[in-house]
């Protein structure tokens, strides 16, 4: 029945008891928007669509409009499960001769449509991208002090969009452009959700992922089809002709196009993301059965490489890349977002005395040199020289960016506590450093209730605003709070996290993480407000907070790939057979995943899951951490030109640069990747045991098998399937220390330490 014709007859009736059964049949059969479904078949000169027939999505014959002749055969079937789904399989086969540039689809059509309903593509598509859009090369910014906004709207570069101001809006994506592949949306006025889901690709390629708005029309279309026809492709700045090339069949040969229909009630855009997360990983199951590097040997390989090619003797720090290779600053040091003041910490946690005098010069050297009169740090210098912030050469008017300065916040305190650990003692000087810094955040807040994106990193002030740039800000004011013992870092703290909840996550994302991509919706600022949460848990013990957090795992999970990408066989990280699964997508401007969190280990989704035992935290963790090792280079398995510790950023699915750079473009070491591995490594257990609850999980590159649990005891039989001695660090704990206990990998009653030989397997014993 046509929606508008039920609500006529609702709202015409006067009798209570039958609006009630009317509402509820309504709820019960999901008529919230009128669905119609098509097919079609398109044919195309390169990749500008010539013309293309439309057929009713039905069994049968169709004749073209080049008059040839196809048979379509459609089979659906409903899957019994606790998710809605349907599961469907298009067969277009072609009875004529011959078919030439010919691509397939199938169309979703939705009247009823509203523009406020939230389109989703993970990793790509975040409420439909519609954004206010500045249009310039990389890396953008605003360079011009009369664009700066105290209150500046969610901005992007040229990105694909829906595109608020007009009334209709295409975006075509090939399925290696999303993290899942899979499309959505969420609508707040029918409260119902709908979610098409498939694989990566068929014998033609990849498939593409359409989606059209018409606003005054309120209609929408969703559409997959095969082989992956665009007529632009996505790049860094912009979009460039596709490339992508329809093919050429013969009698007899069929185009197959396989999907799942999910459709379930909404009430918010939590619930479609709580779908989400239960079905990203259904139709592409991964297997975690392999090894490449045990995480002993990683900490070897990037400690080796970080004091004999990264340690600068004649500025006491270390640099992002070898000392004398770059001449331009964000090459040489920066305070926060790429490492500069975090790689230090795995050092105080693994490294040796000689590490641990290092960093203690480095953290002077940021103490002494480059705290500013606000309060706020310079994050950007060649050692000798700082500025406030800046790419190639310092910003012109002192700006400095939010991220860095939260992260330094955070991870400075981190640093303390493990100086605490050592009983090494913290000069006075660092720690009164941190409380102006944390004045000058709490200073920020109660000015302006928020602490922008940009500030002025001399007298305090925000230059650029909105955004959750500051995401970790709350965890180091928390931090903070018990550091000085003082209230109002732990007041400010709350309310900006709450603040961040209330504007972005329950609106879908969060945005402005990384410092050179405008404000967009990105993975690194919901990481870090996750941290944030889990800090603040750990600090208040309100559970406030771990339900927020639930809130924020899915939006986390949509920038995580949930799949093993068939990379092109002569690509880099395909001779390598990488498994994609657990790379982590930069953001809505740069398409492409990467090895690991910037810059995170992932703790705090450990930290999550012993307070909740909810197990998509844990199995969204062991992804992200069980895949990094294979982009570590090393001598017996090198990455392209990569010196053994380096690790490559890219993680290229998608073509955004270019088709021959899918599983390629290995252009260098990257400081951030390197610094979230050592984190991985040291932060995050090889294996981690609630014995009670019988979970056991592995986040190493080993292969664990439970023999038995009873009697108090537990047998693990543990394979090191590498090449390379492990030396295992399990963590072993009781359900109810999980949630009472703080978790700490230095926690020594904890931890049991083993060593497992190259491409052997023992049997151990815990008690």
């Amino acid at each position: 029945m046509n929606r508008k014709n039920n609500i006529r007859q609702l709202f015409s009736r006067r009798n209570l008891r039958k609006l009630f059964c009317c509402l509820l049949l309504a709820t019960l059969a999901l008529p919230a928007f009128t669905q119609e479904l098509s097919l079609s078949l398109n044919y195309y000169n390169g990749s500008d669509l010539i013309d293309g027939t439309d057929a009713a999505f039905k069994k049968g014959r169709i004749k073209d409009l080049k008059k040839n002749l196809w048979t379509v055969d459609i089979d659906s079937t409903v899957v019994d499960s606790s998710v809605p789904r349907v599961d469907y399989r298009v067969r277009f086969k072609l009875v004529s001769i011959r078919a030439n540039q010919v691509a397939a689809e199938v169309h979703f059509k939705f009247n009823n449509w509203s523009p406020d309903n939230f389109v989703f593509v993970p990793a790509i598509v975040y409420a439909g991208n519609k954004f206010e859009v500045k249009q310039m090369k990389y890396p953008p910014y605003w360079y011009d002090k009369k664009d700066w906004n105290v209150n500046m709207p969610t901005t992007t570069p040229l990105v694909p969009t829906l595109e608020k101001s007009k009334n209709s809006g295409k975006i075509t994506l090939s399925s290696g452009n999303a993290s899942t592949p899979l499309m959505a949306f969420y609508s707040p006025l029918g409260q119902n959700t709908w979610m098409l889901q498939t694989c990566q690709s068929n014998k033609y390629g990849n498939y593409s992922l359409t989606i059209e708005e018409y606003k005054k029309q309120k209609e929408a279309t969703f559409s997959i089809g095969s082989p992956c026809m665009r007529e632009k492709r996505a790049v860094i700045d912009g979009f460039m002709p596709s490339g992508d090339k329809a093919v050429n069949l013969k009698k007899g040969n069929v185009i197959e196009i396989r999907f799942s229909i999910y459709r379930s009630p909404a009430s918010s855009v939590k619930d479609m993301y709580a779908l989400f997360m239960k079905v990203r990983k259904i139709l592409n199951p991964v297997s975690l059965d392999y090894g490449v590097m045990p995480y002993s040997e990683v900490w070897r390989l990037m400690d080796n490489l970080y004091q004999s090619d990264r340690w600068d003797e004649s500025i006491n720090m270390y640099t992002l890349t070898k000392p004398g290779s770059h001449t331009t600053w964000n090459q040489i040091w920066q305070l926060g977002w790429v490492g500069g003041a975090q790689v230090t910490l795995p050092m105080l946690t693994n490294g040796s005395e000689q590490e641990i005098t290092r960093v203690n010069r480095n953290l002077n050297v940021i103490f002494s040199k480059t705290q500013a009169s606000s309060g706020f740090f310079k994050a950007i210098g060649n050692g000798t020289q700082f500025a406030g912030f800046g790419f190639e050469t310092p910003f012109k008017y002192n700006e400095t960016f939010v991220r860095s300065q939260g992260d330094f916040l955070y991870m400075s305190q981190k640093h303390f506590e493990q100086l605490k650990r050592l009983k090494k003692e913290i000069p006075p000087t660092w720690l009164s450093g941190i409380r102006k810094q944390a004045d000058a955040f709490v200073k920020l807040w109660r000015r302006y209730g928020q602490v922008g994106q940009f500030v002025d990193v001399e007298n305090g002030d925000i230059c650029i605003g909105g955004s959750t740039a500051g995401a970790i800000v709350p965890a180091g004011l928390a931090l903070a709070s018990q550091t000085f013992n003082e209230k109002s870092y732990l007041q400010v703290a709350d309310s900006l996290a709450e603040k961040y909840y209330q504007d972005y996550v329950l609106k879908g994302y969060t945005t402005g993480g990384p410092g050179e991509i405008l404000s967009s919706p990105d993975s690194e600022s919901a990481f870090g407000l996750f941290e944030s949460f889990m800090t603040l848990y750990e600090v208040t013990k309100n559970e406030k907070w771990l339900q927020e957090a639930k809130v924020l795992l899915p939006i986390c999970a949509s920038w995580v790939v949930s799949y093993d990408y068939d990379f092109p066989a002569r690509s880099v990280l395909g001779k390598l057979k990488t498994h994609s699964c657990g790379a982590v997508w930069a953001s809505i401007a740069n398409k492409h995943a990467a090895p690991a969190i910037c810059t995170w280990s992932g703790e705090s989704l450990l930290k999550y899951f012993r307070a909740t035992r909810d197990a998509d935290a844990l199995d969204l963790l062991r992804d992200i951490a069980h895949g990094l090792p294979q982009y570590i280079s090393s001598t017996d398995r090198p990455i392209a030109n990569l010196a053994p510790g380096e690790v490559c950023e890219r993680v290229n699915l998608s073509d955004w640069e270019g088709k021959e750079n899918i599983g390629g473009n290995i252009f260098g070491s990257c400081s951030w990747v390197e610094t979230a591995a050592m984190l991985t490594v040291t932060q995050l257990p090889s294996i981690y045991i609630q014995k009670d609850a019988s979970i056991v999980e592995t986040f190493d590159n080993l292969n664990v098998k439970v023999l038995s649990n009873k009697d108090n005891r537990m047998t693990l039989q543990i394979e090191n399937p590498t090449r390379y001695d492990a030396q295992v660090k399990i963590y072993l704990e009781s359900s109810k220390e999980a949630k009472t206990e703080p978790y700490s990998i230095t926690n020594a009653p904890r931890i049991k330490k083993i060593v497992v030989k190259a491409r052997e397997s023992i049997k151990v014993t815990l008690m």
